[in-house]
């Protein structure tokens, strides 16, 4: 019995090109795909709040509160608080009231819980709330000096 080979030589070029083209494109849309849900579908919300909303009332909090004489205008806390109004905005909340009591009691349970160390956990609070409005898309001014 005799063996046959296949070599490069024997593909035609068209096909080759064809493959190799056709296997970028899927390395491509597949990469894509992966970058894209990370965006898409968070694994939960912040600080265990049970909605969108009360994420963003918790976050709004965060930034209301973070210094006690107010933030001055243009600052981080000053443009995460527009952000986090302008998101329970959208969001399109039957009561945005309720979505703020909510989330601003959820931060009063953290702070006591945190046992002393408020400062500590308003640092990471921002934090975590900055990052967050930046996978939502919001830009800040005042981090990109």
């Amino acid at each position: 019995m005799t063996r046959t080979y296949v070599t490069d030589e024997d593909l035609p070029a068209p096909l080759l090109w064809t493959g190799g083209a056709l296997l970028v494109v899927v390395v491509g849309v597949l990469f894509w795909a992966v970058w894209k849900s990370q965006f898409a579908a968070p694994p939960g919300y912040l600080f265990d709040t049970p909605t969108e909303a009360v994420e963003a009332g918790y976050c709004l909090a965060v930034a209301q509160d973070y210094l006690p004489a107010g933030a001055p205008v243009g600052s981080l806390q000053d443009e995460a608080a527009q952000f986090w109004i302008g998101r329970l905005r959208k969001l399109d909340v039957d009561r945005m009231g309720g979505a703020i009591a909510a989330g601003r009691a959820k931060l009063g349970a953290d702070l006591r819980a945190s046992r002393g160390r408020e400062r500590a956990w308003f640092d990471y609070a921002l934090d975590r709330c900055t990052r967050r409005a930046m996978n939502y898309g919001a830009r800040f001014g005042s981090l990109e000096d």
